[in-house]
């Protein structure tokens, strides 16, 4: 075969291919052949900060992007990308100053928002942290780390009733998130409201919760009996 019929390999096709199939090994080992040929090649550059921080190697992800940041120290992909690497390196000022750049260009970029609100917890900067979070979730209500970390700040701060709410929206969202149940059973407690904290840690939310408590008083029997005797008919209705 002649060196011209040799098909060559569009690197961006290539990279999404391996992306797609979870092999950020190999994306990685792609990435630095390209950068063997060419330091300075962006898409190489790009994916190989992404496959870093996928795989926890954050430092080499911070490097990649210092590496981008030198020829466009705006380049908005790559500050994203530095951001949330120092966020798991928790650099906390380091994360700040990313988020100003972000937000300076986008000051509805609700990930860099709830990034800062969490960099400001971490400085123990909690109601400057609430205002962000709630900026975000303005922007978008289904931001499960916004509610989350909404959550998590309110009851830090011991409003467990505000943190309920939004535990509950996240559990609506991801059903399966356990945390958010768990969490929300623990504010419960910590209001005294023991029924409401067991129906909380069977990752009931606050609408179903309170049918079941209508349903066991009407029957006179405890919101434990009342919840078990729900599952039971749940559980013959599938069969």
């Amino acid at each position: 075969m002649k060196m011209k019929d040799v098909p060559l390999i569009d690197p961006v096709i290539e990279l999404k291919r391996l992306f797609d199939a979870k092999k950020f090994d190999s994306a990685i080992e792609f990435c630095q052949k390209l950068l063997e040929k060419d330091p300075n090649d962006p898409i190489a550059l790009q994916n190989l900060s992404t496959a870093y921080y996928i795989v926890g190697a954050y430092d080499d992800t911070v490097k990649c992007c210092d590496k981008i940041l030198e020829k466009d120290v705006n380049e908005e992909h790559a500050v994203k990308n530095k951001m949330l690497a120092l966020e798991k390196l928790e650099l906390h000022d380091e994360v700040l100053r990313c988020c100003e750049i972000l937000l300076s260009k986008n000051d509805k970029d609700v990930d860099a928002l709830v990034t800062k609100g969490i960099a400001l917890n971490k400085t123990g900067k909690h109601e400057d942290a609430l205002t962000l979070y709630d900026l975000a979730l303005e922007l978008d209500k289904t931001n499960v780390d916004g509610l989350m970390n909404m959550a998590v700040t309110l009851n830090y701060l011991g409003r467990y009733q505000e943190a309920i709410p939004y535990y509950d929206t996240v559990q609506q969202i991801m059903p399966k998130f356990s945390r958010a149940a768990a969490e929300k059973s623990e504010a419960f407690k910590a209001l005294g409201r023991e029924d409401d904290a067991f129906l909380a840690a069977q990752g009931v939310r606050l609408k179903d919760a309170e049918l079941l408590k209508q349903d066991a008083k009407e029957n006179k029997y405890s919101v434990q009996h009342a919840f078990l005797l729900r599952r039971y008919k749940s559980s013959e209705e599938k069969n």
